[in-house]
């Protein structure tokens, strides 16, 4: 018998016992009240007693069926709270409960009770359903003696120190809770418009009645002509639950959001209510087609689409208890306002740092590789007091926290104002992002440095980040400019220029793409490629120094790994090959890896992803 058992088995005895006399039998009962819920919905039910006399303590011990319903809070009802019971025992078991109570169990014995009445309510206790069903199912909630506990316990009251069962008297009515078909659970694309110009923000809205979402699937589609999806943020539902596991992914003609609200320890039970019309998530969009006045404006469908996105392929699901449902589906619309024209040549870029003289906007990154990109305008009409920069960037990208003006336009002409955040933080439900402002005159004398007029890209600004060790060959990254982000704030940022003190945000923006390149494997020493490293590697070097020969691996080339190619390096290798000199430092001339040591060196040799 355990502990808790024990105290009210002993309680109870004593009261019984310490009344002496008789007791003429009347009408006693106990009766579960019954109820009904809808989907997964908690039910709180109750026990009723009618009592012609005081009691002085009760058990109860109720079953019911635990593959259809599971019971928490069982506990003291009215009448029991209000007689001050001291002794109150509830015990979940398999397939039902228990609950003792002892009104007066403590020194100094004030003889407490719970006076005579009619259906005064002794206990309560919440049912979750565990099914959902699709026609009204009744549950029997039952009282049982001498199955529950050990030793097995039976309903009883006592009065007058005597105990009260059915066998002499008591009266047991049992409950019934019902189970409702759920309503039907819903998700819905809230219509927005925007100006063809700019971005805006779509919600996405959820009705669940069939219980509280533990977590779930979004999946859109959208015409990819018309739009582009910027980046998918948690909704206001979403964030008051504390989401724990936030995955969006964003393709050319879509996005998906999955959702776990309680996804680490210590599984406090996040997830969102019942209710109609949750914001749940919100995908923002940016106009890829600009509409002047007096052109109509364009409506684009947003759809929630199942089977279409996603590898594997996604359906829109809500989890309600473990299980997962599909509620009905209602897409939206965007609709596109044409804007008047305005004449407007400032360009912003992002690029390596060559960008002016070769236009390249991106490249070629291996996993683990330290990379640099940067941020370049034009304009040849006006001069920039200022800008603000909003990027967003892939999560096989980390940006190391070093946002520069060194050696730029903006740090020349003396920029006096530079700020920035950076959030690469992939769980806080708006993907990897970058802010930055830069103001040309913030400072006393106020002497209105600005930005120059050119035609040429001029570099304002560089970024120090590093590609995803864990990046795959043949996988591509973007870094992309993003209005209405707001890095580790709340202020929601937008690409701005500050000409003649107007905010102008009527640009074009590019950004630029990698692809995931394998790490450069070589023999040092072997610069001409051919596998071995030998007197024709040493032959390679000086043709390539005082001959113009060209060699598709620089790094090989340099044999003693002081990150220059010169006759040294041609004299290193014969003095290995022939001189018992040094080996090659790593990744040496026996076995092909990558470059271990830093340095300017390229490594050209045609990519594989086999």
């Amino acid at each position: 018998m355990n502990r808790r058992l024990s105290r009210i088995h002993s309680a109870l005895l004593a009261v019984i016992f310490a009344a002496v006399g008789t007791h003429a039998f009347a009408q006693n009962s106990l009766a579960i009240t019954d109820g009904e819920t809808a989907g997964l919905a908690s039910e709180t039910l109750g026990v009723l007693m009618d009592a012609d006399n005081p009691v002085e303590g009760f058990v109860l011990a109720i079953t019911y069926d635990d593959s259809s319903l599971t019971v928490s809070d069982v506990g003291p009802g009215e009448a029991t709270v209000a007689a001050s019971a001291e002794l109150i025992v509830p015990e979940i078991l398999p397939g039902g409960f228990t609950l003792g109570v002892v009104i007066d169990a403590t020194s100094p014995f004030d003889g407490q009770e719970i006076p005579t009445g009619t259906g005064q309510e002794i206990a309560t206790f919440t049912m979750t359903p565990q099914i959902l069903v699709s026609m009204d199912t009744p549950i029997a909630i039952e009282f049982t003696d001498g199955v529950l506990n050990n030793p097995p316990l039976s309903n009883l009251l006592v009065q007058n120190g005597q105990s009260i069962d059915a066998s002499n008297g008591l009266g047991l009515n049992n409950g019934t809770l019902t189970l409702l078909p759920p309503p039907p659970d819903s998700m819905r694309i809230e219509s927005t418009d925007i100006d063809s110009d700019e971005s805006g923000s779509v919600r996405i809205l959820l009705s669940n009645s069939s219980g509280p979402v533990q977590g779930f699937v979004i999946v859109v589609s959208h015409d990819p002509t018309l739009l582009g999806l910027q980046n998918i943020i948690l909704g206001s539902e979403s964030l008051a639950a504390g989401a724990e596991l936030v995955v969006p992914e964003i393709y050319s003609n879509g996005g998906s959001l999955g959702v776990v609200l309680d996804f680490e320890s210590p599984f406090g039970g996040q997830n969102i209510p019942t209710g109609d019309d949750n914001h749940i998530a919100s995908y923002t969009y940016a106009s890829l087609m600009e509409i002047l006045i007096p052109d109509p404006a364009v409506e684009t469908d947003l759809e929630l689409v199942d089977g279409v996105l996603g590898s594997p392929l996604l359906d829109n699901v809500i989890v309600v208890g473990g299980l997962s449902i599909s509620p009905s589906l209602e897409g939206g619309t965007v609709t596109l306002n044409a804007i008047e024209e305005i004449v407007n040549d400032t360009t912003f870029y992002i690029g390596q740092r060559d960008f002016p003289e070769t236009g390249t906007n991106g490249g070629l990154g291996f996993p683990g590789q330290g990379i640099e990109f940067c941020f370049f305008y034009s304009d040849p009409n006006d001069n920039i007091q200022g800008v603000q920069l909003a990027v967003c960037y892939d999560d096989l990208l980390l940006i190391d926290g070093t946002f520069t003006i060194e050696g730029t336009i903006a740090d020349e002409l003396g920029a006096e104002f530079v700020n920035y955040q950076i959030d690469n933080d992939d769980n806080d439900g708006d993907g990897r992002e970058l802010i930055a402002g830069i103001l040309m005159d913030a400072l006393p004398p106020f002497e209105n440095q600005q930005l120059p007029q050119t035609v040429e890209p001029l570099m304002i600004a560089c970024v120090q980040a590093e590609v995803d060790p864990g990046a795959v060959c043949g996988d591509s990254f973007s870094i992309d400019f993003c209005d209405g982000i707001n890095g580790n704030g709340q202020v929601a940022i937008n690409n701005m220029a500050v000409i003649n003190y107007q905010s102008i945000q009527d640009f074009l923006l590019v950004g630029a793409t990698y692809e995931i390149i394998p790490v450069p494997a070589f023999l040092r020493g072997d610069c001409n490629t051919d596998t071995q490293v030998d007197l024709a590697d040493a032959a390679t070097v000086i043709a390539s120094q005082f001959q113009g020969f060209e060699v598709g691996c620089l790094d090989a080339c340099d044999s003693n790994d002081d990150g220059l190619i010169n006759l040294a390096d041609s004299v290193f290798l014969l003095n290995f090959l022939f001189l018992f000199g040094d080996l090659p430092p790593d990744p040496g001339p026996y076995m092909a890896g990558p470059d271990p040591t830093e340095d300017d060196l390229d490594c050209a040799l045609p990519a594989s992803c086999n």
